[in-house]
């Protein structure tokens, strides 16, 4: 049975012969009845506190739920930005090794061309020495059995053939060729 200050104030007892002091009962019960109201009236504080205790609990909780919920998707976008970012890193390394393997090829192929080039130059220059060669040996003989008389050898000539001709790629200078000299006519 639950008491009010009020129940313990107003409480009758029966009187009998040689009862107790009405008077000490009566005070003794108003100093319970106050006491007893002071407890009920910190127990409805402290009521009232874990109430509102509780619902800052509940907030907090609610935001510790939300901060880990943000935490956590926080966590998951950094993964997909990193996954993202490496992804294109991986992208960008094919890009430039396919771009590199196409300049390696281009030059390659250049490097072909050149060389095909090359070879058919040096042939075009030794043909054309041939011809000169040919060419001066036919204006020896014109000469010789033209005008004898004013024929002067010249210095044996180099024979091409057998000769290795490579060595034209090479920066010497070729020995100059000596002028033809011509007798002074005497007119």
């Amino acid at each position: 049975m639950k008491y009010t200050p009020l129940d313990i104030q107003r409480r009758e007892f029966e009187k009998a012969f040689r009862g107790i002091e009405e008077s000490e009962v009566r005070t003794f019960l108003h100093e319970v009845a106050a006491e007893w109201e002071e407890l009920l009236a910190e127990n409805q504080k402290l009521k009232e506190e874990i109430l509102d205790s509780r619902e800052r609990l509940r907030q907090y909780q609610e935001q510790d739920r939300i901060f880990r919920e943000t935490l956590l998707q926080a966590q998951r976008t950094r993964e997909d930005v990193l996954e993202g970012a490496n992804r294109e890193k991986e992208l960008i390394l094919r890009e430039a090794q396919f771009k590199a393997d196409e300049v390696i090829r281009d030059a390659q192929q250049h490097v072909v061309e050149l060389e095909v080039q090359i070879r058919n130059l040096k042939m075009e220059r030794t043909r054309f020495v041939r011809e000169v060669e040919s060419l001066m040996e036919r204006t020896r003989r014109h000469i010789q059995e033209e005008a004898p008389d004013i024929y002067v050898a010249p210095p044996p000539t180099l024979k091409l053939d057998g000769l290795d001709f490579s060595s034209l790629d090479d920066p010497t200078p070729e020995p100059p060729i000596p002028p033809v000299r011509r007798p002074k006519s005497t007119n």
